[in-house]
């Protein structure tokens, strides 16, 4: 079993989910984009927890598996925040995404959340820190 960061796991409800960094994107991830990862140091060094395309599709490092999710809902909570619910074959998560400052000619911070829960009901939760653009 090839082993991950230990940081990255965490147990719940005796189930076990963890959300794994990469660095290079799916083939379907090509022009704007948004990349998310645990922190401003491991977004400068490329590591990513969750890319998306700027529309329906993103993908998500789980156990150790690129997972592709499709957008099902997003709503705006006021304007800095939004919230998008994604659907895969075997997995819900929720994204929680606050504006920050522009960080370039075309991109911008955002902070937020992600929640991961699997068909039995394990849940994960991790802070990220990333940029969208173009």
């Amino acid at each position: 079993k090839k082993s991950v960061n230990a940081t990255f796991k965490k147990q719940v409800k005796g189930g076990s989910l963890t959300i794994d960094t990469f660095t290079s994107f799916p083939p379907e991830i090509d022009g704007c984009s948004c990349c998310f990862s645990n922190n401003s140091t491991e977004l400068k060094k490329e590591k990513y927890i969750y890319v998306n395309d700027f529309a329906q599709t993103s993908f998500l490092n789980i156990n150790g598996v690129m997972t592709k999710f499709t957008q099902t809902e997003l709503k705006k909570i006021n304007k800095t925040t939004v919230i998008a619910k994604f659907k895969s074959k075997n997995y819900e998560m929720t994204i929680e995404v606050k504006d920050g400052k522009q960080s370039g000619e075309e991109t911008s911070i955002k902070t937020g959340t992600i929640t991961l829960t699997d068909k039995k009901g394990n849940t994960i939760t991790r802070n990220f820190y990333g940029e969208c653009g173009c």
